[in-house]
C-alpha cells in the first residue's frame, strides 16, 4: 500500500529524522519527501512524505509512534496504483444504451473514474463512443472489457479495446 502524509514538525533540529525513522524501522520504503523548510507557521514546518508499506498493522505502528513523538499528521491518504480502461464502441449505439453501460461500469468494484465521449456523424450515420477510465486492479480492466464485449455482441456494436497500449 502506498501512503501519503503531510506532517507538521516542530522547527527544531532532529525532527525530520524522528518523523522518517518509524517508517524504515517498520519495514516501510520511503518514496519521496518534500520538506517545506522555508515556511514556518506557529513554530512548525510542513513535510510531505510518500511511502510504501505492506499492511494496515504496519501503518498503525507508524501512526502510534508519531503520536508518541507528538508529530502532527495534518493530512493522510492512501495512494492507489491505477490501470487505464480505453475502449472504443462503434455502431448503432443509442444514448439509452450508453447510459446503461456507464451505470453498469460505475457499479463495478475498484472503479476510480469513467468518462464517456459520444460522437455522431450526420453525413455517414456513424456513431462511436469512447470509454476512458481508471481502475485500481488490473483484473478490473479485464472485467470491464468482458462486460463491454458481451454488451456489444448483444447490442450489435463493435468493441475496440486497449487504444493507449
Amino acid at each position: 500500500m502506498k501512503v501519503n502524509v503531510e506532517l507538521r514538525l516542530k522547527d527544531v533540529p532532529g525532527q525530520l529524522i524522528l518523523a522518517l525513522e518509524p517508517i524504515s524501522t517498520n519495514g516501510g520504503n520511503i518514496v519521496g519527501v518534500v520538506h517545506h523548510r522555508d515556511v514556518v507557521v506557529g513554530g512548525h514546518i510542513t513535510v510531505n512524505v510518500t511511502f510504501e508499506i505492506r499492511s494496515d498493522k504496519t501503518l498503525e505502528r507508524i501512526l502510534d509512534t508519531w503520536r508518541e513523538r507528538e508529530i502532527d499528521v495534518a493530512r493522510f491518504g492512501s495512494l492507489y496504483e491505477t490501470f487505464p480502461i480505453e475502449c472504443l464502441l462503434v455502431g448503432e449505439i443509442s444514448p439509452q444504451e450508453l447510459n446503461s453501460i456507464v451505470d453498469r461500469i460505475e457499479s463495478m468494484e475498484d472503479l476510480e473514474s469513467v468518462d464517456l465521449r459520444y460522437s455522431v456523424s450526420a453525413a455517414s450515420d456513424g456513431k462511436a463512443a469512447l470509454v476512458i477510465g481508471k481502475v485500481r486492479r488490473r483484473e478490473a480492466v479485464e472485467k470491464v472489457e468482458r462486460f463491454l464485449e458481451k454488451r456489444g455482441k448483444r447490442a450489435g456494436f463493435l468493441l475496440i479495446r486497449g487504444l493507449g497500449e
